[in-house]
Parts: structure tokens; sequence; C-alpha cells
């Protein structure tokens, strides 16, 4: 018996890039800084301005990264949540419901960090047992929702 597996690769909003990819500008025009504090204070001031602009070139870096690797495997036994080099796997027995939200969500969002969203709006929301809440934004949130109503009972 083979086992069913259905795979959404979302695309990123343009929004979402805009607004990491400021992150990206902000670090570039602190690097001339940098180069002009050089002559006129300490070591520690060039130091800090290259270290702040390097974290932002990383974190932009990383995040983008994220964003455009994320893919969502749904099978029998849960969802398998890949961004990047990470990923997370829950068991469909950790949640008790579901629902779509086409409302800007970004804002409900209380466990940052937890699975990327690369949509503003239009998500759907998996609610555990513990009380967490995982949003998802999938290219066609009502097939992927037909999907995860199969599994989650």
């Amino acid at each position: 018996m083979t086992k069913e597996t259905y795979l959404d690769k979302p695309v990123p909003s343009i929004l979402l890039i805009v607004i990491v990819s400021s992150n990206l500008i902000l670090g570039l025009l602190a690097l001339p800084l940098g180069f002009f504090l050089i002559g006129k204070i300490p070591l520690i001031g060039p130091i800090f301005i290259f270290s702040c602009a390097f974290l932002a070139l990383l974190y932009t870096g990383l995040t983008l990264f994220a964003l455009g690797t994320t893919k969502y495997y749904l099978d029998t036994t849960g969802i398998d949540i890949r961004f990047g080099i990470w990923h997370r796997f829950f068991a469909w027995s950790e949640f008790n419901g579901f629902e779509r939200q086409k409302k800007v969500f970004v804002f409900n969002i209380s466990s940052l960090g937890s699975t990327p969203c690369v949509r503003l709006k239009d998500a759907l929301v998996l609610r555990q047992k513990n009380g967490k809440l995982i949003y998802l934004t999938p290219n066609d949130s009502y097939q992927m929702l037909e999907k995860i109503a199969g599994f989650i009972r």
C-alpha cells in the first residue's frame, strides 16, 4: 500500500518580499556609515556598525531562503513543514480543529517563528490540542483545506 502524499509549495507575496528586502537595504546602508566612522571614532564604533550590517544581511538572506523554499507535505501520519534547512513535523493527533482566515492575520500570530507564512492573508489555521495555532499559507487554500479535513477528524 502506498502512502498518499500531498505537496504544496507556496509562492511568497510581493509585499512580504519588499518588507524583508527593506531590512537588506538598511543593512547595506550601514556599511558606508561604518567606513565613515573608521577614522572618526574609536574602534568599537565601526565594529558595531559592521556587525549590525552583517547580521542584517545574514538575517535577510536566511529569511528569503526560508520563504522561497517553504513546502507543506501532508500524508496520513501528519504534516511536515519544510522551510530552508529547517523543518517541523506535526502529527494529525496533535490537532483538534482547523479554519480558514481570509483577512490579514499577521497581528494574530502569538508564537512567531513556529512556521513561516509566505503571505500576509488567506491562511489556514490549525488548532493544536495544547492551545497553540499553526498558520499555513498554501497556494490553493481550498484544496489544502479539503486534504486537511480528510486527515483531522
